[in-house]
């Protein structure tokens, strides 16, 4: 049998990445161990990489800012953040890409797990 987080704490997370460009939003969604939406308050870490597997840190090209949700807490400038959710779970953010490169927003819940966004792939 697994481990179960608290009740009302991020166990799993997922990612809306908006359309390609210079810049791009990504809104992510906390959830639950049963995989609901989280109707509180959370905080995770977040971090950008160049590979799937977030294992290299990538640079972006800008600090990472909200979009529509959520607070952004810089922690390493342009590549590691806090993050604090809205009531719904829900962050958004707005991130410049580096050039035109790929990158994975990867999200550090609170019992240690990581999950990887999709690709972001910036064309400017």
């Amino acid at each position: 049998m697994e481990w179960t987080t608290e009740v009302g704490c991020a166990y799993s997370a997922t990612f809306t990445i908006g359309s390609v460009g210079a810049t791009m939003t990504c809104s992510i969604q906390l959830k639950d161990f049963a995989g609901n939406a989280l109707t509180n308050k959370n905080a995770v870490l977040m971090y950008a990489t160049t590979d799937a597997d977030g294992d290299t840190i990538e640079t972006l090209g800008a600090e990472a800012v909200v979009a529509t949700h959520g607070i952004c807490n810089v922690i390493l400038a342009t590549s590691c953040y806090l993050l604090v959710t809205e009531d719904t779970g829900i962050v958004a953010l707005t991130i410049d890409g580096d050039g035109a490169t790929d990158t994975y927003i990867n999200i550090v819940l609170p019992n240690g797990k990581v999950v990887t966004s999709s690709v972001m792939a910036f064309d400017a």
